[in-house]
């Protein structure tokens, strides 16, 4: 779930999705970088899947999509803030795996506050529910 704290258009760096993508699954372990985007891109041109957006969010409004799903966030170019909540369902008794990327590892680090491989994925700020 992806929802903005505040109001936001286009210009503040819409959820963009890559409609239809997460008919493909498990695209590898590609860390964020602008590598990444130009692979993932041109897979989106090669399949002919549509790019879809809100053109607007009403602060509290919430996008929902499937963990496989091609999506991004673009720059901000509006000068305000884009703040967002975001909230990402994993499978009961899921269990930290091996990081295949410093992306990985930071995640890892900052969000199971370096819980070690094989640790049930669950820490203070991602509790279970």
């Amino acid at each position: 779930m992806w929802m903005p704290l505040v109001d936001i258009s286009v210009e503040m760096g819409m959820l963009t999705f890559a409609s239809g993508s997460q008919e493909l699954g498990f695209m590898g372990n590609l860390a964020i970088s602008d590598k990444s985007e130009e692979i993932l891109g041109n897979v989106v041109k090669e399949k002919g899947y549509p790019i879809t957006r809100a053109e607007t969010m009403k602060a509290g409004d919430a996008t929902f999509h499937a963990g496989w799903t091609l999506h991004a966030a673009p720059n901000n170019s509006s000068g305000t803030m884009r703040e967002v909540m975001t909230i990402i369902f994993i499978a009961d008794g899921a269990t930290i795996t091996e990081p295949k990327n410093a992306n990985q590892e930071a995640d890892r680090l900052k969000w199971f506050k370096g819980l070690p491989v094989g640790s049930l994925a669950a820490s203070d700020i991602n509790p279970l529910l």
